[in-house]
């Protein structure tokens, strides 16, 4: 993403009612697909490991059985939604509709996918202010199972692109080895010759039986019959590792984009359901040939790997034979005989796989060169060119027939071959196709999402941070916003946004801008006043200066508070989203007039907390806090940001004598941090 991102939300989608997966949803690859040898295994590359997680992450979305959305705020107001993580489905452009809309401090799907609730930053005339922003995504609501098979189809091609991408690399490793030994060796020898006069020796050798003296030296010093045998081992396991490479990982994972896009496209001809999901049948189409054409490559590659691994041999068992003579040495029998195909392989390895190459990067013309072998024939197939050397089809009775009709030739299901691309430019037009298909689902998906409201909260002092927290509730139909305008203040609006169909339509209905939402500014008085030691003491009205906000779980928001009277006393306070759900108040705001302007009077929130509903931490300072109700934690930052406090929020329940507690001490075992004093949890 090339702008900067401001806020990140994930979210799962909670279904009115209970629904079983369709037959036409269900991913039966496993029936008909082999699985994919691992990479790590097939090859000795460095990175196999590293490589093959982006593979078992699209195989993992198999295992999904709930929507789940990631959200991604940016600094220029746009927001994007991808589909588990990986599938991009939307993006909503909040500067069309917000004028001078910045950066988005949060944007949470509600559990219904009915809304997507937006907490972005403006610029005004007389400053910066926070909105709210409520976005319909009805769409997304009422096509949810849609887009769930959807995004997990794209996730498992996501997956197999990864996994044929690491394959590609894997195989240029082995080609790249093959024959370096050799490499070295002829390299000392070029600079003792004119340029070409390693190849002519070569040719000279083969045709008329003898060569130049100096060429034999090198046959007879340099090449020896230990160094043939194991040179001969060595390139002979590299022809191996790149056809197993081949054979197994490029055909299968070939196989497998063939079978997904299938599949895909048996989703697209549902036009009725996936057509408003932008799943077009013409462009899944143009992919699936993409897929067939990239597999009938790797086939002519694993023909073309066996052919240059007879002329190898045979080049191989020639130069043997030359270097025992030459070295005046015996010969085995069945060594010394060949045939004309014997002479014609040695001839065409001597063609396609010796060439004169620059010697690295010298500057100017008159640079270094040497000579080095290369295997054209398979090489050209790995790299983002042509082919040089386009293999022989010879008579093919299939592609006469092709010939005669070339309107069968343009069918569907009849995969093409593109005679002159090498196996990379099939994968990178692969790829290309895939792109632009998977760009369809979000553009067309974007249209039908719209900004159904949006309306200013309160003003952002300069140079401060604005805290906010959303939570979306499934038994209120209601999404909750809490925010905090500035650290060390005593004043923080909790705001309810309804989910209901009915109620989005009303709120776009008014004239401009239009918000139906229920709201309350809160304070918190100070809370050790129910722990005074005098019952007789006179209560205290102090207002206790507020550091951080943010929910816990749907029932519970967290605030990290400081007593005024003593700045190194921090409160950790846990409010029960219910008591102060009932005292707000339902509010229809319009215009310009910003939530902080409906002359609400400030609710005194600490009336609503219990002695087991906050604890007083000492120790100096705390300014930031984070807490996650799913990983039961609270996460303290002190002022200097060099101490973090990290609490545990439940105690395991197992070690409770007494299992009929009421629920105030049920309570108190959530409020209570892990028992270990804080001086165990600083040093975390």
């Amino acid at each position: 993403m090339s702008v900067e991102v401001t806020a990140l939300s994930w979210a799962a989608h909670v279904p009115e009612e209970p629904t079983k997966e369709e037959t036409m949803f269900t991913d039966m690859s496993d029936n008909y697909l082999p699985p994919l040898p691992s990479l790590s295994k097939t090859y000795t590359g460095g990175s196999g490991e590293e490589q093959e997680e982006g593979w078992h992450e699209g195989r993992l979305l198999r295992d999904q059985n709930c929507l789940t959305l990631l959200t991604v705020g940016t600094a220029t107001a746009a927001i994007h939604l991808y589909a588990f993580g990986l599938f991009h489905c939307a993006t909503v452009e909040l500067s069309e509709t917000v004028p001078g809309a910045g950066p988005v401090l949060d944007a949470t799907p509600s559990h219904d996918l009915h809304l997507l609730s937006c907490l972005v930053e403006r610029e005004t005339g007389s400053g910066r202010e926070l909105v709210h922003a409520t976005v319909e995504t009805l769409v997304l609501a009422c096509r949810h199972q849609e887009l769930h098979a959807l995004a997990r189809r794209y996730g498992q091609i996501l997956g197999l692109m990864s996994y044929a991408n690491h394959t590609l690399t894997l195989l240029e490793e082995a080609w790249e080895s093959i024959l370096l030994e050799l490499d070295h060796k002829l390299a000392d020898y070029a600079r003792t010759v004119p340029e070409g006069g390693v190849a002519a020796d070569f040719l000279e050798l083969l045709v008329f039986g003898r060569t130049s003296s100096e060429f034999e030296v090198f046959l007879s010093n340099e090449l020896t019959e230990k160094g043939l045998k194991k040179l001969g081992h060595s390139i002979e396991l590299s022809y191996s590792n790149i056809q197993k490479l081949v054979l197994r990982n490029v055909q299968a994972v070939g196989q497998a984009l063939v079978h997904q896009l299938s599949a895909l496209m048996g989703l697209a001809r549902c036009h009725g359901r996936f057509g408003v999901l932008g799943v077009e049948e013409e462009s899944v189409g143009r992919a699936v040939q993409e897929a067939g054409a990239f597999v009938l490559k790797a086939v002519e590659l694993q023909q073309v790997i066996d052919a240059a691994m007879t002329t190898f041999k045979a080049f191989l068992r020639w130069l043997y034979v030359v270097v025992q003579r030459a070295r005046a040495e015996s010969v085995p029998e069945d060594m010394t005989r060949g045939t004309q195909q014997d002479l014609t392989y040695i001839a065409e390895f001597l063609h396609d796989g010796l060439e004169d190459t620059p010697a690295g990067s010298s500057s100017g013309a008159q640079g270094e060169r040497r000579p080095r072998f290369r295997l054209e024939r398979v090489g050209q197939y790995l790299k983002d060119a042509p082919l040089s050397c386009p293999p022989e089809s010879g008579p093919n009775p299939w592609v006469a027939f092709l010939e005669k009709h070339p309107t069968l030739a343009n069918h569907p299901l009849i995969f093409p071959h593109h005679r002159d691309r090498s196996l990379v430019q099939e994968l990178n037009s692969m790829a290309g196709v895939l792109e632009s298909m998977a760009s369809q689902p979000a553009q067309v998906i974007s249209e039908a999402i719209t900004v159904a409201s949006w309306v200013p909260l309160v003003k952002v002092t300069e140079g401060t941070t604005v805290s906010v927290s959303q939570m979306s509730c499934p038994k209120d139909s209601a999404v909750y916003t809490v925010v905090l305008p500035c650290s060390g203040q005593s004043l923080l609006y909790l705001a309810r946004w309804s989910t209901k169909p009915e109620v989005l339509v009303h709120a776009s209905a008014g004239p401009g801008p239009a918000h139906h939402v229920e709201a309350m500014p809160f304070v918190f008085s100070r809370l050790d006043g129910a722990r005074s030691t005098s019952q007789d003491q006179a209560p205290t009205t102090s207002i206790l200066k507020l550091m951080g906000a943010q929910f816990y779980t749907e029932e519970t928001l967290s605030v990290l508070a400081q007593d005024p009277n003593d700045p190194r006393t921090a409160l950790f306070i846990q409010l029960w989203v219910v008591a102060a759900a009932g005292e707000l108040r339902p509010l229809a705001l319009y215009g310009g007039h910003s939530l902080a302007e409906a002359n609400l009077t400030p609710c005194d929130a600490g009336t609503l907390v219990d002695a087991s509903g906050f604890r007083r931490l000492e120790g100096g300072p705390l300014t930031t806090l984070a807490v996650s109700g799913s990983r039961k934690v609270a996460l303290l930052l002190s002022e200097n940001r060099r101490r973090v406090r990290l609490f545990e929020m439940e105690v395991d329940e197992d070690d409770e004598d007494d299992e009929d507690e009421d629920t105030a001490a049920q309570h108190e075992s959530i409020i209570n941090a892990s028992g270990a004093s804080d001086d165990q949890a600083d040093t975390l």
